[in-house]
């Protein structure tokens, strides 16, 4: 059902004048999400409250048992978050027709205009606009860039040189467990549509970015000296432009000549024609992100269907690659157990479980600030209607205690399936981590081990 929040708080500053501008908000937020979530009109919910002129104080703590049911029953603390509810209704994804697959621009620095990744790229799109350029950072100035311009990414395209940040450590959540990963960003932006991304908050851009000069990922590598887990996909689908860089066979020749470390390339598509048009190797893991088809095809929009991602992971592995599965975010819903628990079973039905190389775990998580883009872009989503409390590192997340039973159920029905495989949490607690231990398999020597 349609709900229009200005709509909610006209009513609210009507009926509760002399409510101040902050407790006028806290009522209109809390009004807008039992509505949505209750799939009911937001004028009964206020009459069950207990008249116009009822203290705040009662006001909020029924709304508030009525948006948190199961918390209040618990009797725990609730910590909400009651930003103001706008939603522009300009700013919803069209997610009835395919995104772009050309760019109308393509912006060159100069700098990599000779590469053969630009070379390459110009020659796919011959109808694009191509204008050269100095720098990415002067072109862009210090313009700020807003959902509107996050919306309407694909219609621009920007090959740039990559100069400093090419290995880095994966950015952790303040207070969170490390995973010792390393993040190489081979490109900036997602032609994807997925309803919880974090790209839609984290990204500043007009446009898909792409580094030309992979060699220098190369070089730099070699400078490291060292022995490490690393991959893309942090800031970008590893594979979802692969079929216009040509990256993926260069990555596997290269890091075929290094095989203590590990590279991995993290995707939902099914774009992987290059990597297996040769020989797999051993420390090269071709991942999925996995969620239930209902999630799939509602929250994950324009990725590829289950059926293919589980499919791409089976050629994968038939061609001499790892794989591993990445169950992140898991999304709790009402049923969520049946869907997952046959997920896991669709899995080690489709891949053995000797070439799968790591599983990770990670609930639902956002900002306060990425649900408010989420309400804009996705305003029909359902997935904002379960309980969320402010987390050990200010992201919403579920309670405590959801988190815990999803993360014993998933690992019970992968250990049921095969008890080696390594598993690990992400961007979790350090106390859940620790709760989980007896489950999970410590990655980092697992890694060394089968190295």
């Amino acid at each position: 059902m349609s709900i229009n929040p200005e709509h909610i708080k006209a009513f609210v500053n009507t009926n509760y004048p002399y409510l101040g501008i902050n407790k006028q908000q806290e009522v209109s937020r809390l009004l807008f999400e039992i509505a949505k979530r209750e799939r009911i009109d937001y004028k009964e919910i206020a009459e069950s409250l207990s008249g116009p002129k009822g203290r705040f104080s009662q006001i909020k703590d029924y709304l508030l048992k009525r948006r948190y049911p199961s918390l209040t029953e618990k009797r725990q603390k609730i910590r909400p978050s009651f930003f103001d509810v706008c939603i522009n209704p300009e700013l919803k994804v069209n997610v009835t027709s395919e995104p772009l697959n050309k760019p109308k621009n393509l912006c060159i620095e100069e700098a990599v205009l000779h590469t053969e990744t630009a070379k390459r790229i110009m020659s796919q799109f011959p109808e694009s606009t191509v204008e050269i350029i100095n720098t990415y950072k002067e072109h862009l100035g210090k313009r700020h860039f807003d959902i509107n311009d996050y919306n309407s990414r694909l219609k621009s395209l920007y090959l740039v040189r990559e100069n400093y940040d090419f290995y880095k450590r994966c950015p952790c959540s303040n207070k969170s467990a490390s995973c010792g990963y390393f993040v190489v960003n081979l490109g900036s932006g997602c032609p994807y549509e997925c309803a919880y991304c974090v790209l839609q908050d984290y990204i500043n851009s007009p446009g898909i970015v792409l580094p030309a000069n992979i060699e220098d990922f190369f070089t730099a590598f070699k400078n490291f000296k060292q022995n490490i887990r690393c991959g893309s996909g942090e800031l970008t689908d590893s594979l979802a432009f692969d079929h216009i860089t040509g990256y993926s066979p260069q990555i596997v020749e290269f890091f075929r000549q290094y095989p203590k470390s590990m590279f991995e390339f993290k995707t939902k598509s099914n774009n992987i024609d290059l990597l297996v048009s040769l020989p797999g190797a051993r420390n090269i893991v071709v991942s999925w992100s996995m969620n239930p088809a209902k999630i799939v095809e509602t929250v994950e929009y324009f990725t590829a269907l289950l059926p293919q991602r589980l499919e791409s992971a089976q050629k994968c592995a038939d061609c001499g690659y790892r794989v591993a599965f990445h169950f992140d975010p898991i999304i709790y819903y009402p049923g969520w157990e049946v869907d997952y628990e046959k997920l896991i079973n669709d899995i080690f039905d489709t891949v053995d479980g000797g070439n799968i190389a790591w599983i990770s775990l990670g609930t639902l998580r956002m900002t306060p600030r990425l649900k408010k883009i989420i309400e804009n872009r996705f305003p029909d989503n359902t997935m904002l209607d379960e309980e969320f409390l402010i987390g050990h590192d200010g992201k919403l997340r579920y309670p405590r205690d959801v988190r815990a039973l999803i993360y014993k159920n998933m690992t019970s029905w992968i250990r049921r399936r095969c008890e080696s495989v390594p598993l690990y949490l992400c961007m979790e607690e350090k106390s859940m981590q620790r709760d989980c231990m007896a489950q999970l398999i410590n990655l980092s020597s697992k890694i060394k081990s089968d190295i």
